[in-house]
């Protein structure tokens, strides 16, 4: 007679599934682990911004009042919202330098409007918004469709045309006065939530939408990824493109209404703004080579530059240092994205064996 072997203890489930042996729960184990390390990396901004908070808090008593912290929030929306339109650009592997100037070139219209034609106050958050489309629309003609140059120079020349056209429009001087409801847009509440930061929600929202539950946004990261090779799998390269500078530029608008109603005023920008933006946006963990960006990193990288001032303006730092420690964050930033993008790689690489079996 053959002697049936009764299986050896705990090799089946009571489901009859083989159990899995230490091997295989040393790799789930290490998998999970993985993921877990992928996920910190990834939420890296936010880690920041919590130390940063925790340092002002233990240095400064009042940094962390509910007060305070409305005042960063309100601070940052501006730099928010403008980093929100640069994220799109830089996520395609480009730039738009002209975006802090558009915003500049929108607070003086609306503000010329409402001083010269009161009447047509109601007009002014249309026309705005216009104007940057309009202004998307050149900067897309000239990089996609006529090739004139790359999008930096092609931006930079556009920031020095806009900016030229606002100190024509305001005659290089502060345009006082904007229409009441871009005020109120601006310094109202709703359900105890300051306006600009419901505004951020809204338009951050409305563009983590397009980017996570579109093909465009799919299209945007392969793009950003390797162009050529998106274009030869018959994504619409161009169009995306062309569509790219139209939403950055109308950001750049929403941003100007916003920055309009807070000073209640027109003035000309800088040029400091865009580069604030930017610097958001690679503190939010985006490339700038394209292929990767957060909508929400993004807005933390905006918290992240406000926080700052604020913290330093508090602890009675001379302003002077405030543009030092940005340009200090920026640098760290730079370079941990840089260790990040390594690190992410042989942790992904090393995930992958280990689901493949290739564990040892």
């Amino acid at each position: 007679m053959v002697e049936l072997k009764k299986p050896a203890l705990g090799s089946t489930l009571v489901s009859g599934h083989p159990e899995p042996d230490g091997t295989t729960q040393a790799s789930q184990r290490r998998s999970m682990a993985l993921t877990v390390a992928l996920r910190l990396i990834a939420a890296g901004p936010l880690l920041v911004l919590l130390c940063i908070w925790l340092v002002f808090s233990l240095l400064s008593p009042y940094f962390l009042s509910t007060s305070n912290v409305t005042n960063i929030l309100v601070q940052s929306s501006s730099v928010a919202l403008l980093a929100l339109g640069a994220l799109v650009v830089v996520m395609v592997g480009s730039l738009d330098l002209s975006l802090g100037s558009t915003v500049g070139l929108c607070t003086i219209v609306g503000a010329v409007i409402f001083r010269d034609y009161p009447s047509l106050g109601w007009f002014v958050i249309p026309l705005l918004l216009l104007i940057g489309l309009a202004i998307g629309i050149v900067n897309a003609l000239c990089i996609v469709s006529l090739r004139i140059g790359n999008a930096f120079i092609v931006t930079l020349g556009m920031l020095y045309v806009i900016q030229s056209l606002s100190y024509v429009v305001s005659g290089g001087t502060q345009v006082p006065g904007v229409p009441n409801h871009v005020i109120a847009l601006a310094n109202e509440s709703l359900f105890g939530i300051p306006g600009p930061v419901l505004l951020v929600i809204a338009c951050g929202g409305l563009l983590w939408l397009l980017l996570n539950r579109v093909a465009w946004g799919r299209w945007i990261v392969a793009i950003g990824g390797n162009r050529d090779a998106a274009s030869k799998v018959g994504i619409p390269t161009r169009k995306v493109l062309f569509s790219v500078y139209i939403i950055a530029s109308v950001f750049a608008a929403v941003t100007g209404i916003l920055v309009a109603g807070l000073n209640n005023s027109g003035t000309v920008d800088n040029g400091t703004s865009i580069l604030q933006a930017i610097a958001a946006v690679v503190i939010g963990g985006a490339s700038l080579t394209g292929g990767r960006g957060s909508v929400w990193y993004t807005v933390v990288g905006a918290v992240i530059l406000g926080s700052i001032t604020n913290g330093l303006t508090l602890l009675s730092v001379s302003p002077n240092w405030t543009p030092f420690a940005i340009g200090a964050v920026l640098v760290a930033a730079v370079g941990l994205d840089t260790l990040r993008t390594s690190v992410e790689g042989k942790l992904r690489i090393r995930q992958a064996q280990i689901q493949a079996g290739g564990a040892v």
